[in-house]
């Protein structure tokens, strides 16, 4: 498998490229110029170096012949040279002898005269330079019928060793093969490079189970992924995930369903903050982030553009860090908004992995609280305030009535809870970490909003967004007293002194 893994330390930098019928090779060696002059049969070739091989350019050749005979490859030129030289120009496709010389050369070779995803690479490449499968067909269908997640393995960590083994690799490579070659046989090439057709290929085998392919799969199927040192670095959406060594990261599918979460819940919060807002569309509410998942980190935290994920969860809130900002003193603001607009994305990330376990079950939506920890409330104090937990939720339940929500009634339950008892020593006995405590009293301690828990400033937060609109904080002076005639002491103090949260519970 020593193959699989030089091309994802290659990968996958694109070249534009044309198209045309099966040519000859014409040959420049001049460093400084390229032959224009072409027959119908014509082809050009610079050589970069004196002492590029015969055999080299034959190789090159030869692939340019066999894959013209499926690609389009009109105005295709090429050069040929060392790695420390490059020509730039349009439709110029340049090669290393080092690639020419690898076994994965004619993967190399029909990425950069297609820039298709890379799955359809291996799959066109397989197909165009006669490729022998390992599996037979109805063994792969067999093979996909099996695997738990209903999407196709064709991303392109799933042909790499560090997370598939080798024999799920041969299945994701012959899986590419035989998807394309059903495409090619029955489609043109402009069709397969623009459409999919796995949902017709399966209903020709009569496979038995139905594979999920959306805008969100299709966009980290295009995923591209390079080996860098010890990372390996996956541009998806826009975005670039730095990936080290990570528990929670063990295998191809746990990086695609991060991978998936992630632009499905920008996607989402992207229409949202455009319905919402008279300052920002979809796109341009949109950023471009670095994503650097880790298991060495206490939490998740953003800064700069950079974001540092400790678990997939807590992405979009600390997106939301990057995209919507406020006062630096009004910390609490700026993780209430951060709350408030992943609490749907949480939810449906919780229900998507079936998070809510039979502890949540029990203890939430039947309300029974296990022996030894009501032994522990009782001790410490608190019992009321943890049977208040449950009474918020089940009413939060039972007034929107969806199976989906169980995780943000929790959300909200949790924050009117500690709005219920905030200042009193109940609270304080929780335990229950606030604002300042995450910050290790690195934000302004005078500032009661950073008393509170996240789950209270989110509700204080959803308050203030729905009174006075999210443009009045994208869009604010700085002061909170400027944008909202008091400040926030005054604005929470006020707020919690007349129960004002008690509308969620429709009281």
């Amino acid at each position: 498998m020593k193959r699989l893994y030089i091309v994802l330390m290659i990968m996958i930098l694109i070249c534009g490229c044309s198209a045309h019928n099966d040519k000859n090779l014409n040959v420049s060696e001049s460093t400084d110029t390229i032959t224009e002059e072409r027959g119908s049969d014509d082809v050009t070739i610079t050589l970069l170096s004196d002492d590029v091989s015969e055999e080299s350019v034959n190789k090159v050749k030869d692939a340019w012949r066999q894959l013209s005979v499926i690609v389009p490859i009109f105005d295709i030129e090429i050069a040929i040279g060392p790695s420390t030289r490059h020509e730039q120009r349009d439709g110029l496709v340049n090669f290393t002898e080092l690639e020419i010389g690898s076994d994965d050369f004619y993967e190399i070779f029909v990425n950069k005269c297609t820039g298709l995803p890379y799955w359809k690479v291996v799959g066109l490449s397989e197909y165009a330079f006669g490729y022998t499968p390992v599996n037979t067909e109805n063994e792969v269908i067999e093979y996909l019928e099996k695997r738990e997640e209903k999407t196709f393995p064709l991303f392109a960590l799933f042909f790499s060793e560090k997370y598939s083994k080798e024999s799920d690799i041969q299945m994701s490579r012959d899986c590419a093969y035989y998807l394309t070659k059903y495409a090619l046989d029955n489609y043109s090439y402009k069709d397969f490079a623009e459409k999919e057709y796995r949902g017709e290929w399966l209903t020709v085998l009569d496979a038995g189970v139905d594979f999920r392919f959306d805008e969100i799969d299709e966009i980290v199927e295009s995923a591209t992924a390079e080996k860098q040192g010890t990372a390996i670095y996956v541009v998806c959406g826009g975005n670039t995930w730095e990936i080290h060594e990570v528990e929670w990261l063990k295998s191809a599918n746990d990086v695609y369903s991060m991978l998936y979460d992630a632009e499905d819940g920008i996607q989402k919060l992207c229409k949202r903050i455009a319905i919402e807002s008279d300052i920002y569309d979809e796109e341009s509410f949109r950023k471009n982030v670095k994503v650097i998942p880790t298991d060495k980190s206490d939490i998740s935290t953003a800064k700069d553009g950079v974001i540092v994920l400790k678990h997939p969860l807590s992405f979009i809130h600390e997106y939301v860090h990057i995209t919507l900002g406020y006062s630096k003193t009004e910390q609490w603001l700026n993780e209430g908004l951060a709350e408030y607009y992943c609490a749907d994305y949480e939810d449906e990330y919780v229900s998507r992995h079936n998070q809510w376990d039979e502890y949540y079950q029990s203890w939430l939506d039947e309300g029974v609280i296990d022996d030894e920890l009501k032994a522990i409330y009782e001790q410490d104090g608190t019992l009321q305030y943890e049977e208040n937990i449950i009474e918020n939720y089940q009413k939060l339940r039972e007034k929107v009535g969806d199976e989906q929500n169980q995780y943000s009634c929790l959300t909200y339950a949790l924050g009117i809870t500690d709005l219920m008892y905030f200042g009193t020593e109940m609270r304080e006995e929780a335990s229950r970490r606030t604002v300042n405590d995450i910050y290790g009293g690195k934000v302004a301690t005078d500032k009661v909003g950073n008393r509170l828990t996240y789950e209270s400033a989110m509700v204080v937060v959803a308050d203030l967004v729905a009174k006075y609109g999210v443009d009045s904080i994208i869009a604010s002076k700085g002061s909170f007293e400027e944008d909202f005639g008091m400040t926030s002491n005054e604005y929470i103090q006020n707020y919690i002194d007349n129960k004002a949260f008690m509308h969620f519970l429709g009281e």
